[in-house]
């Protein structure tokens, strides 16, 4: 009677222990894909940018709109959301006339927007302006980094960015709006930056 106790004992510590190795496992790999999915998302922007700004046309458009979320697992298993910002930075904060600025994209948790979980640099021969839009509010204007928030309330959802190059006088400029793929904002927002260079100039 003993002996079958210990071997019942033995079976549930077993079963018990393969648990806890199966969750911790489940639990690394959910970081890591969301980490990679959210690394591709980090490139690609980045990718847009330095194609843009290396092209030869004088004056070039590109946009891009990030997903609500970053879709993860999937298959036999129920998809999971990992929701996010992304933050744009420029380095030096305050843009150069004329050298090398970096632009960082960064993607981190909605939930604590400390938690970086992805980060991807481009130096660029460019001066970088940023505009920045609320979509609460409705105000524009040129900020030193952006927050792109795809779960954002307001008139739109603040889910895409417009990057707009241009060489004036022989030097680059890469000027990148914030706005919103709800239909007409992200050429509402490109028209007030229009005005608003023009009005600084």
């Amino acid at each position: 009677m003993l002996g079958f106790t210990l071997s019942k004992l033995n079976l549930l510590i077993l079963v018990t222990a393969l648990f806890a190795i199966i969750s911790f496992f489940m639990l690394s790999l959910s970081d890591i894909m969301v980490g990679t999915l959210a690394q591709e998302l980090v490139n690609d922007a980045g990718i847009t940018v330095f194609s843009l700004v290396k092209g030869e046309l004088l004056c070039r458009k590109s946009s891009i709109t990030i997903p609500e979320s970053i879709e993860y697992f999937g298959g036999l298993m129920p998809t999971r959301k990992f929701y996010y910002v992304m933050n744009i930075k420029r380095f030096p904060e305050t843009p150069v006339e004329e050298g090398i600025n970096t632009m960082i994209f960064q993607v981190a948790s909605r939930k604590d927007k400390k938690n970086i979980i992805a980060t991807t640099s481009v130096d660029l021969n460019a001066r970088i302006l940023l505009y920045d839009w609320d979509p609460v509010t409705d105000l524009f204007s040129e900020a030193a980094s952006l927050e792109i928030d795809p779960e954002s309330a307001g008139i739109g959802t603040k889910d895409s960015i417009v990057f707009v190059k241009e060489v004036f006088e022989g030097k680059n400029y890469l000027h990148i709006i914030a706005c919103s793929s709800s239909a007409g904002l992200c050429e509402r927002n490109l028209g007030r930056a229009a005005c608003w260079l023009k009005e600084c100039s």
